[in-house]
Formats: structure tokens, sequence, C-alpha cells
């Protein structure tokens, strides 16, 4: 008989056989719960709802870092993007260069958001930013909010930070030029309803993406897949043949995209050629799982980030941070 399993997870190109069923993991019977990251994040790390989940890659750093393990990963990467897009500046703020950033205010929706770790620990190894010059100003992105992390943490006692008041919101900050940039995995609703005052830090987002990729072969990982424990640890073989669904899935979802070229899977007019272009810098294959040496340098880093920052005691290793079942994957 097949266990029966929730998976709570983004609806992608990648994870779309799974929901359709058209790829089932052996021995498992998943019912597909499609809802958005952050409300996943929030659930699982807090109760643990949900029997294998998308989950932020940095909160789940957290947690094992306090010891708590009600979740054990897999190395399934759901959700990977270039972040150097995602730095909005106020064009009065006088920032042209990432250095400008220091000792001006900047926002983000959540400390220990993996796409502000990536950013962050970018700006402090690629361009020289010290990360304490700057005052970090917390809080909802586009709407007032009673702001509180998802997961409890400690944030450095030498950082500068502010946490906005329930009348406050960055994006309105920022278009106002309270604030002189905002970083994060979303772009604030000034920006893209077009905003005069609101640029990009980097305009040739893409270029500088591509550069660095080309630099480092780094496709920053967001996002894993956790197992809740307690079913791991009885049925240790979930491990693997969830991973193997996973796999299985990008991979149908790949198909539908590179083998009909006479339609177009994605509402993109120019997919094929996006699609020629990726591979010929990133290979077939840039969602790629397992712990292949280079996804092991993409995790090593982010990680790195994680200590260097304060949001573990210890720099993570990664056989701590997967199930032992899936070390071999290379």
């Amino acid at each position: 008989m097949n266990l029966n399993l929730t998976l709570a997870c983004g609806l992608y190109d990648r994870t779309l056989a799974l929901k359709t069923g058209a790829v089932k993991p052996e021995g498992i019977d998943l019912n597909f719960l499609v809802m958005t990251p952050a409300e996943i994040f929030r659930r699982q790390s807090r109760h643990t709802e949900f029997d294998v989940a998308e989950m932020s890659f940095s909160t789940y750093s957290i947690l094992l870092g306090q010891e708590d393990y009600r979740m054990i990963a897999i190395p399934v990467f759901p959700s990977r993007k270039f972040r150097q897009s995602e730095i909005i500046i106020n064009r009065n703020s006088k920032i042209e260069t990432p250095k400008d950033l220091v000792g001006k205010r900047v926002g983000c929706s959540e400390y220990q958001q993996t796409a502000a770790v990536w950013i962050r620990g970018q700006l402090q190894h690629d361009y020289g930013v010290d990360l304490k010059e700057i005052t970090w100003c917390f809080g909802g992105l586009n709407e007032p909010e009673n702001w509180s992390p998802r997961i409890p943490i400690s944030i450095p006692s030498d950082y500068n930070i502010e946490i906005l008041n329930n009348t406050q919101c960055l994006n309105e900050m920022l278009e106002k030029g309270e604030i002189d940039a905002v970083i994060g995995a979303n772009l604030p609703k000034a920006f893209l309803n077009g905003s005069s005052n609101l640029d990009r830090l980097f305009p040739d987002y893409q270029a500088v993406e591509s550069a660095y990729y080309q630099r480092t072969k780094i496709f920053p990982i967001m996002h894993i897949v956790v197992i809740k424990r307690e079913v791991y640890e009885k049925a240790p073989w979930t491990a693997m043949n969830l991973y193997s669904g996973f796999d299985k899935s990008k991979t149908y979802g790949a198909q539908l995209m590179d083998r009909v070229p006479s339609t177009l899977f994605a509402s993109l007019p120019w997919l094929m050629a996006h699609m020629e272009n990726t591979t010929e810098l990133m290979g077939p294959d840039p969602f790629k799982y397992g712990l292949d040496p280079q996804n092991r340098n993409n995790i090593e880093t982010l990680l790195l980030y994680n200590y260097e920052q304060g949001l573990v005691p210890k720099r993570l290793s990664i056989e701590e941070f997967f199930a032992p079942e899936t070390h071999h994957l290379t």
C-alpha cells in the first residue's frame, strides 16, 4: 500500500507533473497543495503542517542551527534565481555603484529571506560593501503590517536595524525617498508601476548576472524540499523516492518546453531563443538537483553567507543538511 503524503509546493514547469499525476513517486500518493512560498515557509517552519514542503533554504538552515530537527531536506531545488536585478534604488539617493549603499537606509521584508542573504553576500564579497555600515529597515513590502519574522532569529548586535511600524511600508518609503533602496525576492509596487523616482542598481542586470554565472558557476539556490522528520524516520526510503519523483517531474517539464517547436508551452514569444541562450551559457540543465561539485559550491557559498550574517552559530556542512540517503547524488 502506498504512503499518503501532503506536499505543499509552488506550481512550476518542474513540479507540474507531480500535480497532474503524470509523474508519481514510487510508493507514494501525493496530495499536492499549490501554495505561495511565503505561506508555506511560515506555516511549515512554525507548525510543520505538511509531510513534504518546499522550504526556504535560509530558514531551514536557521532551524538546524537552533537544533530544531523537525524536518530533513533532500537536494531538490525548486527555486533558483539570480538576484542582482532585485536591488531597487531611489534615483535621488545618489547611488551609482554598490559601495554607494554604505551609509544609506536599505529596506528588506525579512532579514532571513534567502534572496536577501544572497544579495547581502554578493554585496559584501563581490563589491566590498560593509554590511554593518548600512541601516537595514524591516517591514511590510507593499502594505503596512504588524511585522514579525517567520521564525525567531538573532540579528548581529553590530548591525544597524530599524523595524517599521504598522503604518509604514517599504514601497511608499522608497518612493518618497525616506529609504534609499530595497532588496529582496519581490519588487516594490511603485517600481513595477514605472515610478520615475526608482531604478535598478544594475539596469543591465542580465549582463551582470550572466557575468556572475560565468565567473562563479553559481545559479543561486533559493528553496529546497523538506520532509517531516517523523515521516522520514518511519520510512527513510521516502527521501530517495521523492528525490526521484521531483527529478522526473523536472525532466517532464523541460520536455514540454523543448520538444514541441511548433507550439509554445509558455506565453513567451521567443521561448526557444531564450532556452538556446540559456543552454549555451549554463548547459542543458540549469535547475539540476543533487550534490554534484557545482551544486556543492552553490550550497557551501550560501551556508557561508548564512554564517557570516549571523543567522547560524556555526557553518553547517552539506552532510548534516541533507538526508544521508541522498549524499551520493552527484
